[in-house]
């Protein structure tokens, strides 16, 4: 009976792949002392990109293990599912950026905005199609249903959360990336208290908008673009705290049961 639920919801072996095919990639920077920057002609950045591939490696080889052709179609098939709210859109395009442009507004006489980077938000954009692509799939498309099916919306996002800041693990160590620290249990405990925020939101937006993983997409893309560009110094952000009250909203917008499986219902 185990091994025939584990079959059928193929979680472990999900993540057993996303994290094998990433960690063996991103690990491979910092041990061999390969040089990494934000340049796309940096040998540790090509390393970083095609890590960043885990969670769409893992969602295709399960899918097919799973359910053949048809699963992998089923699979990538949730990004063509546009067809929903408007208001879905918005909340998936502007939240981030809202709640950031916010608290530069709170403290714009510490931190004066600087719009200059406004000519360079074509070029994020571009840059998120891979991430969003590389990740999402897996997360939100192939990991989050199943586990919500078994531990309910909350539930599954409260687990999923921390599996996803943890494959993010190998760049805590690499001088350069946005994780990089010099003390790595702090700021991955912070990163996964903030992450299990966001997930909330994606969570919530992902229902809302009818499994869409396309959704999900526009939420992390222009999560990424914000933190890149809207910027207020660290002694004066609020931003989690904000990130907090929007999740803790969120929380209504879930589908029930947020905790405990649909069958048993």
């Amino acid at each position: 009976m185990i091994e025939e639920s584990r079959k059928q919801h193929g979680l472990v072996p999900y993540f057993l792949v996303a994290f094998a095919f990433t960690w063996s990639l991103h690990f491979s920077i910092s041990l061999t002392g390969v040089p990494f920057s934000l340049d796309l002609s940096n040998p540790g950045m090509v390393l970083y990109l095609i890590g960043l591939a885990g969670p769409l490696v893992a969602g295709i080889t399960v899918s097919a293990w799973l359910r053949g052709g048809a699963g992998v179609s089923a699979l990538l098939g949730q990004c063509l599912r546009w067809r929903f709210p408007v208001r879905w859109y918005l909340a998936a395009i502007l939240t981030m950026p809202a709640i950031n442009l916010a608290n530069v507004l709170l403290f714009y006489d510490k931190a004066p905005p600087d719009l200059g980077w406004l000519v360079i938000v074509p070029v994020l954009i571009i840059g998120q199609i891979w991430v969003v692509v590389a990740e999402e799939f897996g997360w939100r498309g192939f990991a989050l249903p199943r586990l919500q099916d078994r531990f309910g919306s909350l539930g599954a996002t409260l687990i999923l959360a921390p599996l996803w800041s943890l494959w993010h693990l190998p760049m805590f160590f690499i001088q350069g990336s946005p994780q990089y620290s010099e003390n790595v249990p702090e700021a991955l405990a912070v990163y996964i208290v903030i992450t299990c925020f966001l997930s909330v939101m994606i969570t919530a937006i992902y229902n809302r908008s009818g499994g869409s993983v396309l959704a999900c997409m526009l939420f992390h893309a222009f999560l990424n673009i914000a933190a890149f560009t809207i910027r207020v110094p660290p002694d004066a952000n609020i931003t989690i705290y904000m990130i907090a009250a929007v999740a803790l909203i969120s929380v209504f917008f879930l589908d029930r049961p947020w905790f405990g499986s649909k069958r048993q219902r």
